[in-house]
């Protein structure tokens, strides 16, 4: 079975050897590296994922063989992927000379997009939000359903994607030409990681610290970013129950003072807060915007009325960084 998503399809692979052999996986071939395999093709794919059965990323990679690879027509620009197999040339992104009065909002997680689209599109009506795509998460934009639906919403305008993430609207070379490039064709700038998260089991060693990352490049041009929390009551895993070890860390190595858009009554699960920062209570959060623009908030299987500051974080961030609300220190 084949299912074109535009810029990948999705397939279900007879798989012929090791542990998983003589069962059907799920597949998926990212069409920016050259042409699709057909139904009966002998394909090779990663099952590295699968096979460590993580979540997100529990889905195998199918490599480009010989007869479907691309060669990329080079551009003399700079080059993604670069210096793998799978590396193609890049035209240089859009730039504004700075990030001065733009509104800009970093994300812990991918599930937090979705309500932080729909907060832009009811608090900012006719905005265009652009997406900067950090590494930490998936590489490749055309794994995320989640970008083609608000896209389909006119929900998200463009997709930039930085570093080695791949398939954007725009290709940037790393975060700051990212950030760069997501102001020069929108109104409001959203800066995250792709699905899944990478965890190492160590201080720094995980997806959140792009949130540091894209905070830091954002004071360096002259924004004044607002950070959505990771909050969570509903997380089994102690580590993530109040405010997460991930934003913890990225709170601590961000240089500048940050704000941090914290959802009315959330503060109560929140102590020891970390660094000089401003952590505001905004009242504003994502309860009815489901309805409205007919979208469906879920992160690792739980709804908005299982965990309801988890997505509320993304609303109020976006609600602080529009001036919709001053927020209470």
């Amino acid at each position: 079975m084949i299912r074109d998503a535009g810029d990948a399809l999705e397939l279900t692979l007879e798989v012929l050897e090791g542990p998983f052999r003589w069962e059907a996986v799920a597949g998926v071939f990212y069409l920016k590296l050259g042409e699709p395999p057909k139904v009966g093709d002998m394909v090779t794919a990663n099952m590295v994922g699968v096979e460590m059965g993580l979540g997100t990323g529990g889905v195998a990679p199918i490599l480009p063989s010989a007869s479907n690879a691309e060669v990329p027509e080079n551009e003399n620009h700079f080059v993604k992927l670069p210096y793998t197999a799978l590396q193609f040339p890049a035209p240089p992104p859009p730039q504004v000379e700075n990030l001065n009065g733009v509104s800009l909002i970093v994300l812990p997680l991918h599930s937090h997009l979705s309500p932080a689209c729909c907060a832009a599109s009811e608090l900012r009506q006719g905005s265009r939000v652009s997406f900067l795509w950090q590494e930490g998460g998936a590489l490749p934009v055309a794994f995320s359903d989640t970008v083609r639906d608000l896209k389909d919403r006119d929900l998200l305008h463009s997709v930039v994607s930085s570093g080695n993430c791949f398939g954007g609207d725009v290709e940037a070379p790393n975060v700051y030409s990212g950030l760069l490039a997501a102001a020069a064709t929108s109104d409001v700038v959203i800066a995250g990681i792709g699905p899944g998260v990478v965890g190492t089991g160590t201080t720094y060693g995980h997806g959140g610290i792009s949130a540091a990352l894209a905070l830091n490049a954002a004071y360096t041009l002259g924004a004044e970013p607002v950070l959505a929390p990771r909050i969570s009551t509903s997380d089994p895993r102690v580590r993530h129950q109040g405010l997460s070890h991930h934003t913890r860390t990225a709170l601590e190595a961000t240089i500048g003072r940050c704000r941090v858009a914290v959802p009315e009554s959330a503060d109560v699960f929140i102590k020891k807060l970390p660094g000089p920062h401003s952590y505001l209570r905004v009242s504003y959060g994502a309860g009815g915007l489901e309805d409205r623009f007919g979208v469906t908030f879920q992160s690792m299987g739980r709804s908005y009325a299982e965990d309801p500051f988890f997505f509320d974080a993304a609303a109020a961030a976006v609600a602080l960084a529009l001036g919709e609300e001053e927020g209470a220190g």
